[in-house]
């Protein structure tokens, strides 16, 4: 009866093994796709926060630019002739643009 005792023992022990064993293996399959798609909304997520920094800065620039336009005539100059106006008694000069062999512009 004690030998027979030890092979019980033995062969709960090896069922309890497998019986964990499996359960784990069945937990890390559970659950891996919802580890992939938890990086997936994570990586969506950073392209999203990128794009706001991206936004946030282009907002200041402008509220920049706005704020000078409206306290710096200098500035207002400066950005009127780049887009072609002139003061009175100024000529505004347009040179073609030279272009190489290939079409491109040098």
């Amino acid at each position: 009866m004690q030998q027979t005792e030890k092979y019980w023992i033995l062969i709960n022990r090896i069922v309890l093994a497998a019986v964990t064993v499996m359960a784990a293996v069945g937990i890390v399959l559970a659950f891996t796709p919802k580890v992939k798609q938890m990086q997936a909304y994570q990586n969506t997520r950073d392209t999203f926060q990128h794009r706001i920094d991206v936004t946030v800065v282009a907002e200041r620039e402008l509220k920049e630019k706005q704020r000078r336009f409206l306290t710096d005539p200098t500035y207002v100059e400066k950005v009127a002739h780049e887009v072609g106006y002139a003061n009175k008694g100024e000529m505004i000069y347009h040179f073609p643009e030279e272009t190489g062999s290939n079409g491109s512009p040098l």
